[in-house]
């Protein structure tokens, strides 16, 4: 149920009375606390941001900064839903230009209104927290942008950060996050840095897993978000599609009515190569959300008939498959989506499987003629040159 007034937010972070002991200055560790107004209010806003009600979050987080201009929760709930809108849209590339401005911006108020409380004194262990946490999602976005020394600047500075805010504060248990989230991929994906990284990038695979499982088992407000990781990185790295599969469907029954849970578990799916439960899953996913007027959901429906269409051409059933990436490219409102070039591309490579090859180069060709998009070009481009049999078309589909 929505918070109905901004006014519920009043009793927010209560000054420390002088001489009293400060919290989170050094005193042992404290539960990581807003206030009883403002944890019910964050936990909506995030709940909402989840489920892509972004105007609706923004509504409150708005009301956490009118409440309280001068502590950084606000401004980083604010970073962190800019952060979901540019992701929900990153494979349209102006819109995510226009995000990553929006988000930057709020990421700079966030550390900026950070380094002023922690000059104050005032719960040094939220500023830390915060501050660091600012430094660290900018480090995700660039690595998003495969810019990686940015990504390594950002994110070294964030590290350090929270791990002062954990010997301050060993409670506070969000900023295991940003800690496990440097440490994987400093240990994981250092080549990406090039050679000068492998000689100041240093990163613990295991502890960095053991962090992240720990935010997401004790952390006060962003455990949903290590989960999340947490299935992405046992998916994509790791390749534990058991334990990633087990996570997924916990996260769903989190929130069984939320649209983007049900579509990670599909993707998970995929992932896992479970090609007629993942098809299943999309019928399901379509019925219950076709024509859907939500914005967000909305420009995810082409990945959904893109999934359907690769779980059918997995199982080397191409006319069917032709047919859902047509649907995907037909039935969206955004048709410049990366996902509505990927149907194309499949959609080209279905008809090779089929005998059809002008019908393919034609898809082919309007893949060529449009963003790039995950390698789309490149691929593209060889299937004109040659026309991709099964295997290859397979290996595409299941790649990392």
């Amino acid at each position: 149920m929505r918070l109905p007034s901004i006014f519920l937010f009043l009793a927010f972070l209560a000054p420390v009375t002088s001489g009293a002991a400060e919290p989170g200055n050094g005193n042992g560790p404290e539960p990581f606390t807003l206030g009883p107004e403002l944890d019910a209010a964050y936990d909506e806003g995030i709940a909402l941001m989840y489920r892509l009600e972004f105007d609706a979050a923004e509504e409150i987080f708005r009301g956490v900064i009118d409440v309280s201009s001068s502590h950084p929760a606000g401004y980083f709930a604010m970073t962190a839903l800019y952060w979901w809108r540019a992701a929900q849209n990153f494979d349209v590339q102006s819109s995510s230009t226009d995000y990553e401005a929006l988000f930057l911006r709020h990421a700079d108020e966030t550390v900026k209104v950070s380094e002023l409380m922690l000059k104050s004194g005032d719960r040094r262990d939220h500023a830390l927290f915060f501050l660091g946490s600012a430094h660290g999602l900018k480090g995700r976005w660039f690595a998003l942008q495969r810019s990686w020394w940015r990504s390594y600047v950002s994110g070294n500075r964030g590290r350090k950060l929270l791990r002062k805010c954990v010997e301050l504060n060993p409670a506070l248990y969000d900023a295991y996050l940003g800690l496990g989230i440097f440490d994987y991929y400093a240990d994981t994906l250092p080549g990406a840095l090039g050679v000068a990284a492998l000689i100041f990038v240093r990163g613990d695979r295991e502890r960095g897993i053991e962090q992240v499982r720990l935010a997401m088992e004790k952390g006060r407000f962003f455990p949903t978000e290590a989960r999340i990781f947490l299935i992405d990185i046992l998916t994509r790295h790791e390749k534990d599609l058991k334990a990633a599969m087990a996570e997924s469907r916990l996260l769903r029954e989190s929130d069984p009515e939320n649209a983007f849970f049900w579509l990670g578990e599909i993707l998970t799916l995929i992932h896992s190569r479970e090609w007629d439960r993942a098809f299943d899953e999309c019928m399901k996913f379509l019925t219950a959300h076709i024509g859907t007027k939500h914005p967000w959901l909305s420009q995810q429906l082409s990945l959904v008939y893109l999934s359907a269409g690769d779980a059918k051409l997995a199982l080397n059933k191409p006319a069917e498959a032709a047919a859902w990436f047509t649907q995907g490219i037909e039935n969206t409102a955004y048709p410049a989506k990366g996902w509505v070039t990927y149907c194309y591309l499949r959609r080209g490579q279905a008809f090779d499987l089929m005998g059809r090859r002008e019908d393919s180069l034609k898809d082919y060709r309007t893949v060529l003629a449009r963003d790039n998009f995950w390698d789309s070009r490149m691929y593209a481009g060889r299937a004109v040159k040659e026309a991709p049999g099964f295997p290859e078309v397979y290996r595409q589909i299941t790649e990392e």
